[in-house]
């Protein structure tokens, strides 16, 4: 709108002195409960040429109420009226039989999952009906620690399994509430990877549920639609609607042959040119929609025309306050909210409305620093939550700031969301980034950035189950720690435990025992307690596979006194390293031929890993208690605690897990007299190990299948597997396993 004629661009009305925004934008009667807009109210142009499409919309989202979900991709070119035909069937379905949840691609860009943050949240606040169990404590814990970015704890069995359930959970709460639902996503173009993910799974599960999928994406969208959703294709209007249309604004005669020419039937390029005319910038239209929005451009005061500046360099989306700091307040935006400039959307956000080509290559070099600068600045002023989920936006502004140490905290933000979310490819990505943005600063601020980048990186190594990988990135930031220290520090136990706990799960007991003596050589702070209690339990762990009982026990005690001198209080990670303790405890007690004590070890194993969530360790807890039952003679709870063990690890997709489940269950039944059922869970396991390429388990499993065999009086069968068990050792440099799959030939032959 240009400030000196006062025209609203949407509906002509001309604006009086002074008055910025349209009348008929406060008077438009507001939608009922349940409707969450992703655009605030505002004056809205009127639809033409679009019934059928809005009746087929209006169809699906009947269809959906029924239960038939539906899900529906509008796509066109910019402009060409999509945003208006949903903002139509908003209107229709908003009497309250529905409720409307809106989004956008560009909520938050950058960040993961970005555009489901603010819808996500809202559903923390809703409650079932009565009697109605919408969702689980742990979906719902779920969606929670994703919303606020935390990281997995412990190292999950299967990461695809556990990227399921998080899926599952973030669909499961954006499913209806107490009426059906349409979910409408705008500029879908921009979404990220993680986001198309979640609608992808989602759009497959409408089938039997009350909701309406609506995505708008622009035709130059890269990425394809899912295959069950309809896609319905917006073109220009028929030369009779758009007559119809401007009539109704412009007399008959050559003005409103010029409008024709130039909006081409393209909405928004109509609307422009109307404005135009209506501004009286000059008697004649220019030839093309481009130099409309050139001509309007220049019209606008200088404020104004700064005020468009800045926003092309903030980005599509942007939060007000950011926009109001950089221009100096806020006087002159409502005016460019009428013009069709820029777009009010919810949250306190703008979106980039009509942008004239060129528009962010006004700017020195200079000045464009300067301005990424103010940006970053006015970005860090927000409040703790918008911050943080706009850390890809602040990253981006201290860049071309030329600030790299400034957005190195907000890149591993970035990165955090990416781990939160269980995606650590796209989290080693963004270290890798930050790692070049590191490189650039000197010397010392370059080895101390380093080291907290590989450090972050091997946990996303851990995560992905990547040992290897993770080993290595941990030891090379225990490398860039500062030579010859005075005291270890708190940071540096910390990477020397997580260090060890991956070694130990690499059976190098060995290297687990010197790095706990490498960390003992320092002197430790109060801060550093918890690590060096949790890297005392885990070289009491190593030490007890190594059968140095006593050493182990004196490594536990020590452990137990350094958390003794924690405060009594709920410190995060202590509920690890209680599990870590109690586990090298029963451990230390089964290798001394104590199970019946173990077996109280291992219950309290179970009641820590339910407090600190670490499902594997959970899992192996449930394991090592029916085997600690299995030895005390007690079979039922053997069998009991093996079948929790075996379900848990099936959900978690822990295949490596069952085949030991399996031996576990095998030599119990083989000690019960019952070969057929040994037999049985044998050969499950051997499948199980046979789809990982396990040699040294496929050994166990022989073995116990081989004794099943033999105990069936099938000595063919069973000297067959025993030799195949010997083979598989031999060929995993297994000697225990080749020891007892020899001494089992033995056996056979003595019998023979």
């Amino acid at each position: 709108m240009s400030s000196s004629a006062g025209v609203c661009m949407a509906c002509g009305t001309r604006l009086a002195p002074g008055l910025a925004t349209c009348p008929r934008a406060s008077s438009l009667t507001p939608l009922a409960d349940g409707v969450r807009r992703w655009g605030t109210g505002a004056c809205l142009p009127p639809l033409v040429g679009r019934s059928a499409l809005l009746e087929r919309l209006k169809w699906c989202a009947e269809e959906a109420r029924r239960g038939l979900g539906r899900a529906v991709w509008l796509v066109g070119v910019e402009g060409i009226g999509k945003s208006r035909l949903k903002d139509a069937l908003v209107e229709a379905l908003s009497g309250g039989r529905f409720e409307v949840w809106e989004g956008s691609g560009v909520a938050f860009p950058g960040t993961p999952a970005g555009p489901f943050l603010d819808l996500l949240d809202a559903t923390r606040g809703l409650r079932p009906a009565p009697g109605v169990g919408r969702m689980s404590s742990a979906e719902a814990e779920r969606v929670c620690r994703f919303l606020d970015g935390r990281e997995w704890r412990g190292i999950p069995a299967s990461l695809a399994s556990e990227s399921v359930a998080l899926f599952d959970a973030l669909c499961h709460s954006l499913l209806p509430h107490r009426a059906p639902r349409v979910l409408i996503l705008e500029d879908w173009q921009h979404a990220d990877r993680l986001s198309r993910a979640i609608i992808e799974v989602l759009v497959t599960r409408l089938t039997h549920l009350p909701v309406l999928v609506l995505v708008l994406e622009r035709t130059a969208g890269t990425a394809l639609v899912p295959a069950p959703a309809e896609v319905l294709e917006l073109g220009p209007l028929g030369a009779e609607e758009v007559s119809a249309w401007v009539e109704s604004r412009v007399s008959p005669g050559p003005a409103r042959d010029e409008v024709l020419r130039v909006g081409s039937g393209h909405p928004l390029m109509l609307l422009h040119a109307l404005a135009y005319q209506q501004e009286g910038l000059r008697e004649s239209l220019p030839r093309t929609g481009s130099e409309v929005l050139g001509a309007r451009f220049d019209a606008l005061s200088a404020t104004r025309r700064e005020a468009l500046q800045v926003s092309a360099v903030l980005g599509p989306c942007f939060p007000r306050p950011v926009l109001g700091a950089l221009v100096g307040g806020f006087s002159c935006l409502a005016a460019l909210e009428s013009g069709g400039w820029l777009k009010p959307v919810s949250g306190g956000r703008y979106m980039w409305g009509a942008r004239t080509p060129g528009l962010g290559a006004t700017w020195s070099d200079a000045d464009r620093v300067e301005l990424h600068r103010r940006a970053a600045e006015a970005y860090e002023a927000l409040p703790t939550e918008s911050r943080k989920r706009a850390c890809a936006e602040l990253s981006r502004h201290w860049l071309a700031a030329k600030c790299p140490e400034r957005a190195l905290p907000h890149l591993m933000e970035v990165a955090g969301w990416s781990l939160a979310a269980l995606a650590p490819a796209s989290a080693l990505e963004v270290y890798r980034v930050a790692l070049d943005v590191a490189a650039r600063l000197s010397l010392e601020a370059a080895r101390r950035w380093s080291r907290v980048l590989w450090e972050r990186m091997g946990d996303a190594h851990r995560l992905a189950g990547e040992r290897a990988e993770a080993e290595s990135a941990w030891r090379i930031a225990l490398s860039l720690d500062e030579p010859h220290p005075v005291a270890a520090a708190p940071e540096r136990l910390q990477c020397l435990q997580k260090l060890a706990s991956v070694v130990l799960s690499l059976e190098r007991y060995d290297e687990v025992v010197t790095l706990a003596e490498e960390a003992g050589a320092c002197d430790v702070s109060q801060d550093a307690l918890l690590s060096r209690a949790s890297l005392d339990a885990l070289c009491a762990l190593a030490l007890c596979w190594m059968a140095r009982f006593d050493e182990a026990y004196s490594r536990l005690a020590t452990a137990r006194a350094r958390l003794l001198q924690l405060p009594n209080t709920e410190v995060p990670g202590r509920a690890s390293v209680e599990s870590v303790l109690h586990r090298a405890m029963g451990t230390l007690l089964m290798g001394q031929g104590r199970p019946e004590q173990a077996t109280m070890e291992y219950a309290a194993v179970l009641r820590w890993t339910e407090r600190s969530g670490d499902t594997w360790e959970h899992s192996t807890a449930l394991f090592n208690l029916g085997d600690a039952y299995a030895r005390a003679g007690e079979r039922e709870r053997a069998v009991h605690y093996f079948q929790l063990a075996l379900d848990l690890k099936a959900r978690m997709g822990d295949r490596g897990g069952m085949a030991y489940t399996h031996h576990g269950l095998a030599l119990l039944h083989s000690q019960a007299d019952a070969p057929e059922l040994a037999k049985e869970d044998a050969v499950r396991g051997l499948q199980l190990a046979g789809m990982l390429g396990d040699r040294k388990l496929k050994s166990l499993l022989r073995c116990a299948l081989g004794r099943a065999h033999l105990r069936l009086g099938e000595r063919e069968e069973a000297a067959h597997q025993l030799q195949l068990a010997a083979q598989d050792a031999a060929a995993a440099n297994a000697r225990p396993e080749l020891l007892q799959a020899q001494a089992a030939l033995r056996a056979l032959e003595a019998r023979r």
